[in-house]
C-alpha cells in the first residue's frame, strides 16, 4: 500500500485542532481512522468521498505523491472556516438523508401535487411527483405542465431529496431545465397507516420576470406505487380553484389559512 495517502491525510489533519475533532465532524470511528493514518487499510469509497468533501480536495489529489500534495495544499487558498463549514453542511445533510430512509419508506410512490400557482395567480397547478428510495437517500422528481390541460404549455422538472426531521417531511428540489429555482416544501406526515393526502407549505419564486419569492399551501394526493406516468401527467395542468379536477379535500387544504395575529401563512393538517 502506498504511504502517500496516510501522509496526505496526516497533513490535512494537521490543519485542525485534533484528529478527534476531525473524526467527530466526519462521523468516523477514531480507532478505524487511525488505521487509515497509519497506512494499515484504505477508507471505503463512501468515506473517501466524505473525507474529500470535508477537506475540500479531490480524490485524485489525495492520492498524489506526498511531495506534490504538499505543494498543492500550500498553493490552495486556505479558506479556513468557510470551506470547513461548507463541507460540514454536506456531511450533515448526508447523515440526515440516510437516517430518514427507514421512516420514509412508507411514502414511496406517485402523487398528484396541487398548489396555488405562483406564476398564474388565481389558478391551481396540478403536477406529478414521485418519491422513491435509492441506496443513498429518498429522491424526489416532479413534472409540471404550465398550461391548461389539453392545450399544451411549457414543462418544469424538479429533482431533489426528501428527509424527515421531528415529525415533518422536508423536500428540497431544483428546477433542472432552467436551473434557476429551488423549491422547499414542508409537509405534515400521514397520521394513518394508509397514506391518502399530505399537506404543507411550499416556497419558491414565480416564473415571471419579477421572479418574486412566494409561498403557498400545497397538497399531495397519493396515487400508489405503480402508475402510468404518461397517462397521469396528461391529467396535470392549470385549473380553476373550483374545477372538479381539484378534489374537495385538496380544495380545503390549499384554500388559504393565515394567522391574523402573526401574519404567518399556515398549513392545515391533512
Amino acid at each position: 500500500m502506498s504511504k502517500d495517502l496516510p501522509e496526505n491525510l496526516r497533513l490535512l489533519c494537521s490543519y485542525h485542532p485534533s484528529i478527534a475533532e476531525v473524526c467527530r465532524r466526519l462521523g468516523a470511528n477514531r480507532s478505524q481512522f487511525n488505521r487509515y493514518l497509519n497506512g494499515q487499510t484504505l477508507p471505503s469509497l463512501r468515506l473517501m468521498r466524505k473525507i474529500c468533501d470535508f477537506f475540500g480536495v479531490e480524490e485524485a489529489e489525495l492520492l498524489m505523491p506526498h511531495s506534490r500534495f504538499q505543494e498543492l495544499i500550500r498553493l490552495k487558498p486556505q479558506g479556513g472556516g468557510a470551506d470547513i463549514e461548507r463541507n460540514q453542511l454536506r456531511s450533515e445533510s448526508e447523515k440526515i438523508l440516510q437516517a430518514s430512509l427507514p421512516r420514509l419508506e412508507a411514502y414511496s410512490g406517485y402523487y398528484f401535487t396541487y398548489y396555488n400557482s405562483m406564476s398564474n395567480p388565481g389558478k391551481v397547478l396540478k403536477g406529478l411527483t414521485r418519491i422513491y428510495p435509492t441506496s443513498y437517500s429518498m429522491n424526489v422528481k416532479t413534472l409540471e405542465v404550465i398550461g391548461r390541460r389539453g392545450h399544451g404549455g411549457f414543462t418544469c422538472k424538479y429533482q431533489g431529496g426528501c428527509f424527515m426531521l421531528g415529525d415533518r417531511l422536508f423536500i428540497t428540489a431544483m428546477e433542472t431545465l432552467t436551473g434557476n429555482e429551488v423549491i422547499q416544501i414542508i409537509l405534515y406526515p400521514s397520521y394513518t397507516n394508509r397514506i391518502r393526502h399530505l399537506s404543507g407549505i411550499m416556497s419558491g419564486v414565480s416564473a415571471h420576470a419579477t421572479r418574486a419569492p412566494a409561498a403557498t399551501q400545497i397538497a399531495m394526493e397519493f396515487l400508489g406505487t405503480q402508475v402510468n406516468p404518461r397517462k397521469s401527467l396528461a391529467l396535470c395542468g392549470l385549473f380553476d380553484p373550483d374545477d372538479d379536477e381539484v378534489p374537495d379535500m385538496v380544495k380545503r387544504m390549499i384554500s388559504g389559512h393565515s394567522d391574523p395575529a402573526s401574519h404567518l401563512l399556515m398549513a392545515a393538517p391533512g
